[in-house]
């Protein structure tokens, strides 16, 4: 049981970290997007492969940051 809600909130907190990141990011890729005037498709791929990146970088920093906290808990019960 206790799996289950620490995976919860890993995905609760990866998903709020992901809005707060991806909103803005969104808003830059439009403004550049827009300003080198891409079509729709080369700014769907340029989209993509930024999105990607970013999230690639979000949930390894997250997984390691929840790693750690549950080796930590894990130290503290023994």
């Amino acid at each position: 049981m206790n799996f289950k809600v620490d995976a919860f909130k890993e995905a609760v907190a990866d998903t709020a970290i992901a809005i707060v990141i991806n909103f803005p990011l969104n808003m830059l890729l439009i403004v550049i997007a827009r300003g080198y005037e891409m079509s729709v498709f080369t700014t769907t791929v340029f989209f993509t492969l930024v999105f990607t990146v970013v999230a690639i970088a979000r949930k390894t920093y997250m997984r390691v940051f929840f790693e750690k906290r549950n080796r930590r808990k894990a130290q503290e019960i023994n």
